[in-house]
Parts: structure tokens; sequence; C-alpha cells
């Protein structure tokens, strides 16, 4: 129980009194007078001020929520009381979760229900736990205020960005995936077997327009045909200290955990199996490459509490175990930034054997801070001098992806905002020329 702002203004009137009676005892019965009205309203109100069985608490919001994304809570206060109340109130969630919406203050009926909506925007994944909820009520008066704590459980996973997913499945039912930046590479082998009908695009071959359907629809549709299925797509993912790099409010990590979701989620869709690895320096989650509705349970739960790790990645180890535990041969989609020429000749001997069984797809995050401050222009000494060392490592950068590709992986330098289409168009196109 607090005493409030009104509380005190009201003790000044016996103290007023009773500096009166100080100058004419006269006055001493009246402080007597004004003192018992006084401690008779503040009893009075005292006793109005609800106790937590007279509020009912519910909160109510998902318990699988994305990262990076808005998620909707709501929380319920039914007042049990016979007069209106006057409440102040907020929620204590974990570190890296922005609230929005909260604390809110407001006044609830009596006998009556409110609903307050508010925000939280995650942007760390993993299993985490809704704090303590505070509340603050006022008297009838206004003289008090009681804090109440409420603990309503409520455990959290925050995943990486699965919204994107449905987003996906909507459209790829629409036959307009083209709209998330995703195309349809046409190859030399894609003709296999008919697989579906969708609207005419103008980079069209004019020869696969189906004129009984055109004419039915009144519009140009296309014939589609799918490429090999049941191929293995294995993903390898760096976990160390390289991948802490934050770009849009995102690490790299979480960048290549989105950008693995939504490609292995394309992937099944297409009817290949997928399979997971991540490291730093040691194996933290490892998946054999199946299909099905299961696997992208599975990708899901083996992704959401991986964290960036404080050591450096072991590649050589990362790479043994690949080779022990998958043997068929498969796209293997490396995603890591490897920022030192120490770190890449620790890498290229591996990228090297693997070649002989595996197509590997080497996705490198850029630091886009760096690459940046390469093409700016420098207003002084220090900036030239930094200016110099940023373009040494970009140019450094651009030398490693082209070392790659001489060896014979595939290689993409891109932007971790970029990450996902990039990845995701370079797999479609490895379908339809059947590199794999």
């Amino acid at each position: 129980m607090l005493p409030t702002r009104k509380l005190m203004l009201l003790l000044l009137c016996p103290v007023a009194v009773a500096a009166l009676a100080v100058a004419d005892p006269t006055f001493t019965l009246w402080v007597w007078l004004v003192d018992g009205i006084l401690s008779i309203i503040v009893l009075f109100d005292i006793f109005s001020l609800p106790t937590r069985k007279r509020l009912l608490i519910e909160r109510e919001g998902s318990r699988n929520l994305s990262v990076g994304t808005s998620n909707s809570f709501v929380l319920r206060i039914q007042n049990r009381t016979r007069r209106p109340l006057f409440i102040r109130m907020t929620e204590s969630f974990p570190e890296g979760m922005d609230l929005q919406g909260l604390p809110v203050a407001s006044w609830i009926p009596a006998r009556q229900r409110r609903s307050f909506e508010y925000k939280i925007v995650p942007h760390t994944r993993g299993s985490f736990e809704v704090g303590q909820t505070y509340i603050r009520v006022n008297s009838l008066l206004g003289l008090f205020r009681r804090q109440m704590v409420v603990d309503i459980p409520h455990s959290m996973r925050v995943f990486p960005d699965i919204k994107i997913l449905n987003t996906y499945a909507l459209l790829a039912r629409r036959n307009r995936i083209d709209l998330l930046g995703f195309r349809m590479a046409r190859g030399r082998a894609s003709d296999v077997e008919f697989d579906r009908l969708r609207d005419y695009q103008s980079d069209d071959d004019h020869r696969r327009i189906d004129p009984f359907a055109s004419a039915r629809y009144r519009k140009l549709i296309t014939r589609e045909y799918q490429v090999s299925r049941n191929q293995n797509i294995f993903f390898v993912v760096d976990c160390g200290r390289t991948m802490a790099g934050e770009c849009g409010g995102l690490t790299n990590l979480d960048h290549a955990l989105n950008a693995t979701l939504m490609m292995s989620y394309v992937a099944l869709s297409e009817g290949d199996n997928v399979g997971l690895m991540a490291f730093d320096d040691r194996v933290r989650a490892f998946l054999p490459p199946t299909a099905g509705t299961r696997s992208k349970t599975a990708m899901l739960h083996a992704l959401y509490d991986l964290k960036v790790s404080e050591e450096e990645p072991d590649y050589e180890m990362a790479f043994l175990t690949l080779q022990r535990r998958v043997r068929q041969r498969s796209l293997v989609v490396l995603l890591t930034n490897v920022m030192d020429a120490s770190s890449f000749e620790l890498l290229r001997p591996h990228l090297r054997a693997l070649m002989n069984r595996h197509l590997p797809l080497v996705l490198l995050l850029r630091d886009q801070d760096l690459f940046d401050l390469a093409d700016s222009s420098p207003e002084n000494e220090n900036e030239f001098f930094a200016l110099g060392a940023a373009a040494e490592l970009a140019g450094w950068r651009e030398t490693l992806a082209g070392e790659l590709q001489r060896q014979g992986a595939l290689v993409l330098d891109v932007h971790p905002d970029h990450s996902t289409p990039e990845l995701i168009n370079t797999y479609l196109r490895i379908k339809a020329d059947q590199l794999l």
C-alpha cells in the first residue's frame, strides 16, 4: 500500500490548524476535531482498497513467437468489486524483447472486464518465461494505491521468422511465389514431367503456352514442368563468433537460420530431402536428410534455440562429421562468414575434399558496414586509413569468392538481408539445370 499525492496535500490541513493552535491556544479543540475527521477518512479509504482476490487477471498470447516480428498479447482484467477501479498495469519480459503498448492506465467499471492489447517483438531466439505482472489500483478517494505482483506462468519459444512460411504456402497455392522474390528457373533439363499451369509471365518461353487453358480462362496460361525429386539438401550452419555481426537488428546467424528455414521449406515442397548440422567447436545440432511434414517441424525445433558462440568454428570436425554421416550425394549449403585468411586456409582443404562426393554451395554473409565504409569518401586522415583497411578487407572477400568458385564450389557473397531470396533462387537454378 502506497500513499498518493492527494494524501500528502490533505495532510496539510491538520498542519495548518496545528500552526494556528500554536499561535492561538483556542484552536486546540479544532486540531483534535480535524485530526479525528482525517483519521476516519484515511481509514475508510484504506479499507476501500480491493484485495488481490477481487481482481481476475488472465493473459492470452502465442507460445510460439517469431524473431524480429510483432506478436500480439492480451491482458484481461475482471473487476469483481461494486465500484469502478482505476488501474495502472505493466509486465516484465525477458531482455531482448521490445514491449509496445505497456504500461497502460484505465478505468474498469464495476463487475466488468476490460482487455488490453500490446505487442512483443523478440530479437533473440530460444526458450523464455514471461516475468511478473505489476498492477497498481487506487482507493475510492485516491489517497492510497495498492501494488500487486501477479505470477501468470507463460512459457514461450522464439523461432526464426516462421510467418513468411505461411505466406509462401499461400502464394505457392496461387502460383505466385514470384511475389516473394523467388523465380522458378527453367533450365536445360526442366521439362522432365508436367507439374502445373500458371499465369504467363513476360520472360516465359512462348512454346509453353497452353492454348486450351488460355482459351478457357481468356488469358495466357503457361505449362510448368517439375525437375528431379528426392534429392538431398544438407545445411551446414556456422554458429561461431564470426556470425555475431548484426544487420537490421538481427545477427548474421539469425539471417542464416531464416534463410535455412525458408529454403528447407521450399526444398521439402519440391519433394527433396533436407538435413542440418549446426556447429562451432562442436556439433550443436544434427538432423539426417529426411522428407515430409515432420522434417519441417524437426527443422524448426532444431533451429530455434541456437545462439552465437564465442568459440572459433572447427571446420575440420564439421566436415569430417558430414563425410561420415552423409554418404549420398547432396547439395551441401555452408552458411558462414570467413573473416580472415587463416580461417579460409582451414576451410579450403575440406571444401576441396567435399567436392569429390557432394556439390558445395557456400553462402558468405557480408559485413555491410565494412563495404559501406570501403565505398565512402574520407574527410580526415583517420578516416582515410580506416577506409583503406576496409577496402583491403572487401577486396580480399571478393578474391576469396573467386578462389572458391575456381575450386568448383558455388558461392554467394551477399548482404544478410538478401540471403534468403538469393539462396532459394540459386537452389531453384541448380534444380532446373540438374547440377546435383
